[in-house]
């Protein structure tokens, strides 16, 4: 008789573990190919109030220490404002071009161009492994298409990526740690993804960079309110 009731809670074991859903450990953050490019709509918002909206692109090549953001008419980027260009329109098109060293404000347009920093303030191409340790957020659907989303501290704002199964991009965020807390959103257009090597003219610095900025980018101070 014991046996048997040994036997049926065994059974019974075995039923419930079966008829359980698996848990799955969550996927890995994602590291980024060493080269690629991309294009997105770019938003800034103040709580609910908008603050920009723009088109840009990316322009990545981690193996030759290369990259070019650019944020296009209408743009208000942190890193291009505020440089101390004299220039007609602070909001038209501008190219941030990072190398090995230094990372530079250009406005194609107007011809206008200064070095803004450099290594000692963060300002180097990200690395394709800046998401190690990122938390998994889930699964979200953005512009049509199932995208696996992390979430990370970084120097200065929460950062969130969320990319396809396959590894296309399809949007970067950035909540900024002090106050007064703007959202800074890029939704890429899935469309334009390419890997590959990319013209190495796409990353020239003009001779006309060769100054530095009248005010320099500085790593900001955290304020809490």
């Amino acid at each position: 008789m014991a046996a048997n009731i040994v036997t049926l809670i065994w059974w019974l074991l075995e039923v419930v573990s079966l008829t359980q859903p698996l848990i799955l450990a969550p996927p890995q953050p994602p590291s980024w190919p060493e080269t690629f490019s991309v294009s997105f709509q770019e938003e800034q918002h103040i709580s609910i109030l908008p603050v920009s909206k723009n088109t840009g692109a990316w322009y990545y090549d981690f193996g030759n220490g290369k990259a070019r953001f650019d944020h296009l008419q209408g743009q208000k980027d942190n890193f291009c404002s505020g440089r101390g260009l004299q220039l007609k329109d602070s909001r038209g098109d501008c190219h941030l071009l990072f190398n090995t060293t230094d990372m530079y404000v250009h406005y194609p347009g107007e011809q206008k161009c200064c070095r803004a920093c450099g290594a000692a303030e963060g300002c180097t191409v990200l690395k394709p492994t800046w998401l190690a340790g990122a938390k998994y957020l889930g699964k979200e659907n953005i512009s049509g298409m199932v995208c696996h989303g992390w979430e990370t501290q970084g120097a200065a704002a929460m950062d969130r990526w969320y990319q396809t199964e396959d590894g296309t991009p399809c949007r970067y965020s950035e909540r900024i740690s002090y106050w007064p807390h703007p959202v800074h959103t890029i939704t890429f257009n899935i469309s334009t993804y390419r890997l590959g090597p990319i013209p190495t003219s796409v990353f020239d610095v003009p001779e006309y960079c060769s100054r530095a900025c009248p005010s320099p980018w500085t790593p900001p101070v955290k304020m809490e309110y």
